[in-house]
């Protein structure tokens, strides 16, 4: 191979000395492909490859590659793969035994990727800090795509992480995914980094001075942990949980996960970030996996409280006249007795509590979609009572089974009595007053199966009392009626009037 100083002599020879191509190559023993070479090029130019580099490894995978690159195009930005999870995937799916970076390398010639922005590495020590951020990410429901909100966590030093998903990223979810994941750590890191999230920071102030909100401030005294606020529109200030995040949308959701709901994803997740640490920790402790860096970190939280931060937002108001409060865009019931008295509402993640003076006076599965009347048939049982005669239109009970089986009772009563029969089917409901809900519920459905329409088949049958049983007369008083029989003859007799 020639060196500079060859070109060197070459090109003196041609450009100083103004000897011909053919010249300098008799003289210096050079073919004229490398005088023609050395003209062009100052230096050596190095070894170019005329051909492609072959590539047996990779080679019987190209194809997968790239189709489910192509696919990618088609889904959610942040929920496509990375080279390492095609890597991962190629090797537990197809059995690649090449190496990740055969991988990576094909993956960037496809993509044409730009080299990546470097950042100052940090060193924290264990239980010192973690950092927190949402992302968003799509799941199939139903075979039908939805959008969901991931809550994060990160320990700067182990690297362990949390992540559960949420239907949406709001106070109560914020709060809640705090909750979650301090106990699913055992305790509480020492500071903790975020982005200027209106959760968390309602006003930003001079410098470092932000205002925040209320309910954050009580998560913090509850718990005891110190923040950090990143500069705005520097999310690299959280570089960890950044790549939690992006390792959550390539990896734990990617291929997009078809659920049942949102706990059983978040339970897989959960699975997912414990599995992570087996991974080899980061420098300087690559010897180690990330479980041994945690093992310390552990040592070092802060203890939890003896109870768990209530994660919800609070309201105050009033019970209407129909016995609802209004909370987040829906309606739900509370019992008559409150109807309009004041109220506290708090709104959990998945649950809604009503508070009456200081009792919780009813709770609800919260309805995240919007206009929904959610409702409690037990609420309005005293207000039917006094005005049966709702029953045909009320809300709470129309389109349910207790409904439709009150309704008939009540129909086939006013035909039978009458007048009556109206204070006979009041006597129905009063038995929620003395009985438990589902005894009485069962009752009325098994008497209107059974077309037994009175409040004593409806007692009878909670009982388990045959409906149609008759008691037995006793006649031990009466002996002379023992010999007469029961009334009952054969039906042949007729047969001979014809």
């Amino acid at each position: 191979m020639l060196t500079v100083d060859d070109f060197e002599l070459i090109r003196r020879a041609y450009y100083v000395e103004r000897k011909s191509q053919r010249q300098i190559s008799r003289e210096l023993h050079h073919s004229r492909k490398t005088v023609s070479k050395a003209l062009e090029h100052p230096v050596p130019p190095g070894y170019r490859r005329e051909a492609p580099r072959p590539e047996p490894a990779i080679g019987p995978f190209k194809g997968i590659i790239e189709a489910w690159l192509t696919e990618d195009k088609r889904r959610p930005r942040k929920q496509r793969h990375t080279a390492q999870r095609i890597y991962e995937r190629l090797r537990d799916e197809h059995g690649f035994e090449g190496h990740p970076a055969t991988v990576r390398r094909y993956v960037a010639k496809v993509r044409g990727e730009a080299p990546k922005e470097a950042h100052m590495p940090l060193v924290f020590a264990p239980g010192e800090e973690a950092e927190v951020d949402w992302h968003d990410g799509w799941v199939i429901r139903a075979g039908v795509f939805e959008k969901a909100q991931f809550f994060c966590m990160r320990f700067a030093y182990s690297k362990a992480s949390f992540v559960w998903p949420y239907a949406r990223a709001d106070l109560e979810s914020f709060l809640d995914g705090h909750v979650r994941a301090f106990a699913f750590f055992g305790g509480v890191p020492r500071q903790i980094a975020y982005d200027n999230l209106k959760t968390a920071v309602i006003q930003l102030g001079k410098g470092r001075n932000r205002r925040l909100h209320p309910r954050f401030r009580e998560l913090r005294s509850w718990y005891l942990f110190d923040t950090r606020f990143c500069n705005p529109g520097a999310g690299n200030e959280k570089g960890d949980v950044e790549n939690l995040a992006n390792r959550s949308q390539r990896t734990y959701l990617t291929p997009v996960p078809e659920i049942v709901d949102l706990d059983s994803l978040g339970e897989k997740l959960l699975a997912d970030c414990d599995a992570d640490l087996d991974q080899a920790a980061p420098a300087p402790h690559q010897a180690r996996t990330r479980r041994n860096l945690w093992g310390e970190e552990q040592a070092q939280l802060l203890p939890l409280p003896p109870a768990a931060f209530p994660a919800c937002r609070e309201h105050t108001g009033r019970v209407d006249s129909h016995a609802l409060v209004h909370c987040d865009g829906n309606f739900y019931s509370v019992p008559v007795r409150w109807a309009g008295q004041p109220c506290r509402t708090r709104q959990f993640v998945d649950r809604i509590e009503v508070i009456c003076g200081h009792e919780v006076v009813a709770t609800h599965r919260r309805s995240h979609e919007q206009g929904q009347y959610v409702l409690e048939l037990e609420h309005y049982l005293p207000l039917l009572i006094r005005k049966p005669g709702s029953l045909d239109n009320a809300r709470p009970f129309r389109g349910t089974r207790l409904g439709e089986d009150l309704a008939l009772m009540r129909k086939e009563l006013a035909y039978r009595y009458g007048d009556e029969g109206e204070k006979q089917f009041i006597e129905v409901p009063r038995l929620f007053s003395d009985h438990p809900y589902e005894e009485v519920e069962e009752a009325i459905r098994v008497c209107v199966a059974r077309r037994a329409f009175s409040p004593t088949a409806v007692a009878m049958a909670m009982r388990n009392e045959p409906l149609s049983a008759s008691p037995k007369l006793d006649l031990s008083s009466r002996p002379e009626l023992a010999g007469v029989g029961d009334g009952v003859r054969d039906l042949s007799v007729y047969d001979e009037l014809n």
